[in-house]
């Protein structure tokens, strides 16, 4: 997630684990006609009522432990020994997408089995998270709930729809028979720079967000305010900004040694931004962390020159093209 130190940063992969094998988005179960107009809806499940509505902000401690206890599965099928993130922490994300953003449930016998979130900036939607409990999971309930988030996109206008997915085989089918295809991988490195870079050739200062929310409108493809307000205004993120030659040459957020979100305006100010970002990361934490797109040479090269591991791997799924990834650090897998 990306509301809160551990559940922002790409260690936890939100929005890739699914809850339906049904081939079609429009299934037996699928959203009646209008349903995103209304608060609530249900069918019968084979064991039960489903009920489908709008989150509500008491419901963040639940959709939390929705996701914690989908997520301690999803690493023991496919082996993954990172641990879940606290649950204060998914809270606290949960709350700015829900607060920005939109967040549905799907509840069945007095308890919430299924959740779907995302954000809408601009023009674009980005899944942010969907989780069902384990047990749950492959009934056809997963699809009706992710059709309310995608539809309150396509209400507001949204055009491209993307999400960060995992592995997962069911997960990415899901989303492309949705319409969103693959575009790229998104890299996970980690590690202690075995040499860190000298400082040469920018001036790291504190962030201007708005020359960042400039930035962001032509590499991101949307300012985001909302995001860089939720960054800027807390205590376990540093946002900078790196000139070269006086001129505003990018930004970069810095977290206990996680580097990202961090863009650049021009492809020769990479170095010197990574540099920087790299140095001041490594002053908080020994280990230095950051997602990379696949599509982003110069910065793949700089975290292999600097001795950085590649711990694994997602998948950038998405309807359309999306800014200049070959200029841009993602924040994580909530808000990208």
């Amino acid at each position: 997630m990306d509301a809160a130190h551990a559940p922002s940063r790409w260690t936890l992969p939100a929005c890739v684990d699914i809850i339906s094998t049904d081939p079609s988005p429009f299934n037996r179960t699928a959203i009646p006609a209008g349903a995103h107009m209304v608060q609530e809806w249900s069918f019968d499940d084979e064991k039960g009522k489903v009920a489908y509505r709008a989150a509500r902000p008491r419901d963040l401690p639940e959709m939390s432990d929705v996701f914690l206890k989908a997520a301690a599965d999803l690493y023991s099928r496919n082996n993954i020994s990172a641990p879940v993130p606290p649950r204060q922490a998914v809270i606290s994300a949960y709350e700015h997408i829900l607060s920005t953003g939109v967040f549905h449930a799907a509840e069945s016998g007095g308890r919430i089995v299924a959740i779907s979130g995302a954000v809408i900036r601009d023009r674009i939607w980005y899944l942010s998270a969907f989780w069902a409990l384990p047990e749950m999971q492959r009934r056809k309930i997963g699809m009706p709930v992710l059709r309310l988030a995608w539809e309150a996109g396509v209400k507001a206008g949204a055009e491209v729809f993307c999400t960060w997915s995992s592995v997962d085989h069911t997960a990415m089918a899901s989303y492309m028979k949705l319409g969103m295809l693959p575009g790229y991988q998104v890299l996970l490195f980690e590690g202690v720079p075995v040499e860190l870079p000298s400082r040469a050739g920018g001036k790291s200062e504190p962030l201007d967000k708005h020359l960042a929310m400039e930035l962001d409108q032509s590499v991101r493809g949307t300012r985001r305010e909302a995001d860089h307000e939720l960054w800027t205004g807390s205590p376990d993120f540093q946002g900078r900004q790196v000139r070269r030659n006086g001129e505003f040459a990018g930004y970069y957020y810095i977290s206990r040694g996680v580097v990202g979100p961090a863009a650049w305006a021009d492809p020769r100010s990479a170095r010197a931004l990574l540099e920087l970002a790299f140095n001041e990361a490594a002053e908080g934490s020994p280990n230095v962390r950051l997602a990379i797109p696949g599509v982003n040479h110069c910065a793949l090269r700089f975290a292999l020159d600097a001795g950085l591991r590649l711990t694994g791997f997602a998948h950038f799924l998405t309807t359309g093209a999306l800014g200049r990834m070959e200029q841009y650090i993602p924040s994580g897998p909530s808000l990208y």
